[in-house]
């Protein structure tokens, strides 16, 4: 997404509105309504399933921060997306986004 920065008068400054935002997946998300032979069951997982939760930070000017290019080789250490995953479940280590994560997200 190409940033587009409004023309600003004299003596303004830019402000950036950064929002966090977390959304969370389940492997059996479904619609309840399935097309299934008439008077069968229809075949259901028990369980919603392993879940994925997906974590990023959102700016108006380019959508999901992430590093340029150009930024990404001046700073080789930074990832170039701030999008962090965290893989929660039975076998998993982590069970919930804490503040650790967080943190550890740039």
């Amino acid at each position: 997404m190409e940033q587009k920065d409004p023309i600003l008068p004299n003596g303004k400054k830019l402000h950036i509105f950064v929002t966090h935002d977390e959304c969370l997946f389940y492997a059996n998300d479904d619609c309840p309504i399935i097309w299934a032979p008439l008077g069968e069951p229809p075949l259901r997982k028990k369980g919603q399933g392993k879940s994925i939760m997906v974590s990023d930070f959102l700016l108006e000017t380019i959508g999901c921060l992430k590093l340029t290019d150009e930024q990404a080789q001046v700073y080789p250490n930074i990832s170039q997306e701030a999008r962090k995953f965290l893989r929660s479940g039975k076998n998993e280590e982590e069970w919930w986004w804490t503040a650790k994560h967080l943190l550890e997200q740039h």
